[in-house]
């Protein structure tokens, strides 16, 4: 079954593929297409029992529905109550994320119903993102949140949305989450049964020779975006000032200045 394929291109960082950790989002979905490992995280995140996930095709669902800035989605699966389950591998905090989570679950509604259909059809969503840092510096180790009255806050508005920041560096009880975000911390396994069937997709999919080569594509599309990325702001910077100059500013050799110039020079 076609599950994730699209979804894993976030990269800040040039780390051999090899070398990755859960903690990476292209590992991360990778592994997450165990539909067991998949179902068991959700369980220990949300303290629910789930008798069975489905993976869609929501991907190319979502790019259609949003005219201005399409999404991709780490992991987005249902349950056989309908429910839908987006999880994000976060690394960076970006001070976006709550926003961010917004525009997640709004995108995720605009694919659930059409135009005219009525909004009970809305299914009751999660969104996830499991954070290698601590978004409100409280220590949590999970940061739950659902849309309450401010007068009476036993009032709960029942828009079946629920938004959860799991925070590897925070402190729990819950001994099954804390094995979990230790793993994804430091790779340390522990001899609990989800912890090793964890640690051993891990070790699969690092040796995935397919995924490798995706994983060395994807790397090299980015690496070229930036770098066209980069010569725009050289040519602009072109305009105005001399290649000495803009050399020297952008701490860039001049040899390279110059290059970039003379291949503008020669396209136009």
């Amino acid at each position: 079954m076609d599950t994730t394929q699209k979804s894993c291109y976030t990269y800040r960082r040039r780390v051999p593929f090899e070398k990755l950790t859960l903690a990476d989002d292209f590992l991360f979905c990778k592994v997450m297409q165990n539909e067991k490992l998949c179902k068991e995280l959700l369980e220990i995140i949300l303290h629910v029992k789930i008798d069975k996930i489905e993976y869609t095709e929501s991907q190319k669902v979502l790019d259609d529905a949003v005219d201005e800035k399409s999404i991709r989605m780490d992991v987005y699966v249902q349950d056989d109550k309908h429910t839908i389950y987006d999880i994000e591998m976060q690394t960076s905090n970006t001070k976006e994320l709550p926003k961010r989570s917004r525009y997640y679950h709004s995108c995720i509604d605009k694919s659930q119903i059409a135009k005219g259909e009525p909004y009970n059809k809305l299914r009751k969503t999660y969104v996830i993102f499991i954070c290698t840092f601590d978004l409100y510096d409280r220590n949590f180790a999970k940061y739950e949140f659902d849309t309450i009255c401010k007068q009476d806050k036993s009032l709960i508005l029942a828009d079946d949305r629920h938004t959860i920041f799991v925070n590897a560096e925070g402190v729990t009880n819950d001994q099954q989450l804390k094995e979990f975000l230790h793993y994804l911390q430091t790779g340390k396994i522990t001899k609990t049964p989800f912890i090793l069937d964890l640690n051993r997709e891990v070790k699969l999919a690092s040796r995935n020779s397919k995924w490798k080569e995706e994983y060395d594509m994807l790397l090299a599309y980015d690496e070229r975006k930036q770098k066209e990325g980069q010569e725009q702001v050289i040519l602009r910077a072109l305009q105005k000032h001399s290649p000495e100059v803009v050399a020297e500013f952008l701490d860039i050799p001049l040899e390279e200045i110059e290059e970039i110039q003379k291949k503008s020079d020669f396209t136009e």
